[in-house]
């Protein structure tokens, strides 16, 4: 019975050094698929890297452009407002001449030639050149000031047109400079994802032969110790021999804690939106578009729902900018530490 035990065990033991010299030399590749892995990883850090900067750029830009679409819409206002003053004044500069064009007819007169004809005396003459010379300066000047308010419309006019193509291009740039940073922000984490991902599945290979190798060295251990009292048995030696087990790695969440300042600079947002605030609905809320991406619904905690639609030159990490109308409602929030959940 001993001497079967006996080869027994020398059977199982060889059997374990041959598949140890396995393990060794697969774990030898492994290591080194990892090392390669590992070293993409750092390569992948420093695009990343020079992706993250871009994207600082990027959002400070957006930042300039609203300022730049806000001044604009301002001076497109008030140019309606010298554009529509300037109309008033033209049609006041007219009547008044329509009205001094129809007394010459009501009275008759339906030039300054007749007026001077009508003369009754040389005196009477010399009168009514000096009155006519009067009218004629008088009805010149209303002339003069009707072209001139014209030109000033048209003038004012191409301005106001030219405004509103420069706004139209800033928001066509923006909309062009959104989509490029959400396809780097994409892309960055893309790249983390799947170099993180290789590198996990890698450790926990090498691991599970780590383990295997722990296991053949125990029980070889094991059989040793068995071989050399000659009283324990293969099942015994197997009985043993214990295998430890690794814990899967936790799920994400929905919610990310977060600082939340305020402001109230009403205006155009980075999306080309307008801000609002609005309790029933959804209000607007500057983020981080790396951490939050732009056109995402959430909730904040004592603020309510709210949807990720500016950014800004502060606004780096986890930190958002919730937006109310007025300054003492900004400035009553302060700076607090909220939950932040995404909707979609």
């Amino acid at each position: 019975m001993k001497i079967k035990a006996l080869t027994i065990i020398t059977i199982i033991s060889l059997i374990f050094t041959l598949n140890s010299n396995v393990f060794a030399a697969t774990s030898n590749d492994d290591s080194n698929e990892l090392k390669q892995t590992q070293d993409n990883k750092q390569k992948l850090e420093v695009k990343v890297e020079d992706l993250d900067k871009q994207i600082s750029d990027v959002i400070e830009i957006v930042d300039n452009n609203k300022h730049d679409m806000d001044k604009l819409a301002n001076e497109m206002q008030n140019t309606h407002i010298r554009l529509d003053a300037t109309k008033n004044k033209l049609n006041l500069q007219q009547n008044l001449f329509n009205k001094r064009i129809k007394a010459m007819y009501i009275d008759g007169n339906s030039s300054y030639l007749e007026v001077l004809l009508g003369s009754h005396n040389l005196g009477d003459f010399i009168k009514r050149i000096q009155i006519t010379a009067k009218i004629i300066q008088y009805d010149n000047n209303i002339l003069n000031n009707v072209k001139a308010e014209k030109e000033v419309i048209t003038l004012q006019s191409e301005n106001l047109n030219n405004m509103n193509n420069k706004l139209l291009q800033l928001k066509t740039s923006n909309e062009t400079i959104l989509a490029n940073l959400s396809s780097n922000i994409k892309e960055e984490k893309n790249l983390l994802s799947q170099a993180t991902a290789k590198e996990k599945q890698l450790i926990e290979k090498q691991r599970e032969k780590e383990l295997a190798a722990e296991k053949a060295k125990a029980l070889a251990d094991a059989q040793k110790a068995a071989a050399a009292a000659q009283q324990t048995t293969v099942s015994a030696l197997s009985n043993s021999i214990s295998i430890p087990t690794t814990v899967g790695p936790n799920s994400g969440s929905t919610v990310i804690t977060v600082d939340a300042t305020a402001y109230s600079d009403n205006g155009f947002t980075a999306s080309g939106s307008m801000t609002t605030r609005n309790p029933n609905g959804y209000s607007t809320i500057a983020v981080d578009p790396r951490v939050i991406p732009l056109g995402t619904r959430v909730y904040v905690q004592g603020y309510g729902y709210a949807i990720a639609a500016d950014t800004g030159g502060a606004i780096q990490g986890k930190i958002i900018d919730v937006f109310f109308p007025s300054d003492s409602e900004a400035e009553s929030w302060g700076r607090k530490t909220v939950q932040v959940t995404i909707l979609n």
